[in-house]
């Protein structure tokens, strides 16, 4: 989801949420650099709103933010936005046409933008199937031609395909093309049923803003089930995903019990039903674009963020942040578990000067020799090139494994800055609440925002740059 602002241009701000910090955990403190520290300035709070997420309209400079509210059994997804920089909101219009057709969900609303006040929203909505434990999800897909005033009656972008569609992400290039892509939970590809079972990544296209799509196009058959992706569109014209990908049919090993992103219990003891006898597999991040004008039919090869060899039995619910710079600078920020990283586990941000086929040495933003929990990332980029990159550090000695973390928890909104030479040059709390497992970030002219959700409600803070 690119559209967060194309300003792109030199200095990246990394925002974390930081719970409790232990002792023996780390991030390089450069909080008096040259940048002045961002401040909030505003907070504004949408009772009983759940997942907020926000996108900057280039063509306006208008905030737009989405989020879920739930009311008597019935889930709906309602668009806001503010014209004077989050000091106040505009009423919310309800996106889905039908009542209660939406499904909340760990996965970042994208909100893309056209020349001529339109304004393209994806969400998910979910109905119980005795075949899927956790429900039977099918995403939808919403135009306005107003500005977000009203919206076209909701449509299925994906068809054709019996699948479990979530973890989702939509880019929109300048002759109103979209490109939605997704997770298809239900498609086993590989055949091998060792691990679960692998989502495959795919995508479909539309050519007329949003009326019709296309047929889903595969981008990889074997992808983590559960980890948020990201797509943008590149300097180059081309499409560019980022994902966690998962290699279910190499480099497996026999499960190991101490593991603690195999999942279990916070105080880090293990289910009853343990699998001793299962595996583990790599789940490390990767990313692909296009190499035919977008036409999404022919595609570069795949490549590694980093070689961090992330092996765990389980979805550790920490999809990518991607965007580029001004200067055709690819950025990414993700979450790894893996103790081999250069810096011990946890959040790291590397950049690719060569359209994403080799990357920098991953830089440290929050890390830990035992134990982080693991969150999405979001990322964006202002017009002076300053990337701000937002999740969410759940670290406390009570949680000791990974495991279900209930909204409310204490915890801290953590930011970090790094400059156009990619030096961090600010690194620091920023929000303290109940902030939960999801965040969102998107920059303006001259301001920063960040949404999340602070126990049971959504929030959308305004930060100075």
């Amino acid at each position: 989801m690119n559209f967060k602002i194309k300003y792109i241009t030199g200095l990246s701000i990394v925002v974390a949420v930081s719970l409790i910090a232990l002792e023996s955990s780390s991030f390089i403190d450069f909080s008096h650099g040259i940048l002045d520290n961002p401040k909030v300035i505003a907070t504004h709070n949408f009772t009983q709103g759940h997942n907020p997420s926000i996108s900057v309209n280039p063509n306006t400079g208008d905030l737009y933010a989405v989020y879920y509210q739930t009311q008597n059994n019935s889930t709906n997804l309602y668009l806001t936005k503010s014209t004077d920089n989050g000091t106040t909101y505009s009423n919310p219009i309800r996106v889905n046409d039908k009542l209660g057709g939406a499904a909340d969900t760990f996965n970042s609303i994208p909100i893309e933008f056209g020349e001529n006040n339109e304004v393209y929203v994806a969400w998910m909505d979910s109905e119980e199937d005795p075949d899927y434990p956790w429900g039977y999800n099918t995403l939808r897909f919403s135009k306005s031609m107003d500005g977000g005033k009203t919206f076209s009656p909701a449509v299925n972008p994906v068809i054709g395909l019996k699948s479990i569609n979530v973890f989702f992400d939509l880019v929109r290039t300048g002759n109103d093309t979209l490109y939605l892509s997704f997770l298809s939970a239900l498609p086993n590809e590989s055949g091998t049923p060792i691990i679960g079972y692998p989502a495959s990544y795919a995508m479909v296209k539309s050519l007329d803003g949003g009326k019709t799509f296309g047929s889903p196009i595969t981008l990889d058959k074997q992808s983590c089930v559960c980890c948020q992706t990201s797509s943008t569109v590149g300097p180059d014209g081309e499409i560019y995903f980022a994902w966690r990908d998962l290699q279910h049919e190499s480099d497996l090993i026999p499960v190991n019990p101490e593991n603690p992103y195999n999942y279990g219990f916070a105080n880090g003891s293990l289910f009853e039903d343990f699998n001793y006898d299962d595996y583990e597999a790599i789940r490390d991040i990767k990313v692909m674009h296009t190499i035919d004008n977008a036409q999404g039919i022919k595609f570069s090869p795949v490549y590694a963020v980093s070689e961090d060899n992330w092996y765990i039995n389980g979805c550790p619910d920490a999809g990518p942040g991607m965007a580029f710079d001004s200067n055709g600078v690819l950025h990414v920020a993700w979450f790894t578990g893996s103790k081999t990283a250069d810096n011990g586990l946890g959040y790291y941000y590397a950049y690719s000067v060569d359209k994403g086929a080799t990357f920098s040495k991953p830089i440290p933003l929050l890390t830990d020799k035992e134990f982080v929990p693991p969150t999405e990332v979001s990322l964006d980029i202002d017009k002076n090139d300053n990337v701000w990159i937002t999740f969410i550090d759940q670290q406390s000695t009570d949680i000791l494994r990974y495991s279900k973390i209930d909204f409310g928890f204490p915890s801290k909104m953590h930011l970090s800055v790094i400059d156009e030479n990619h030096q961090i040059v600010f690194n620091g709390p920023i929000i303290e609440g109940g902030i939960g497992e999801m965040t969102d970030i998107a920059v303006g002219k001259d301001k920063a925002f960040i949404a999340y959700r602070d126990g049971d409600d959504a929030k959308i803070s305004t930060l100075t740059m």
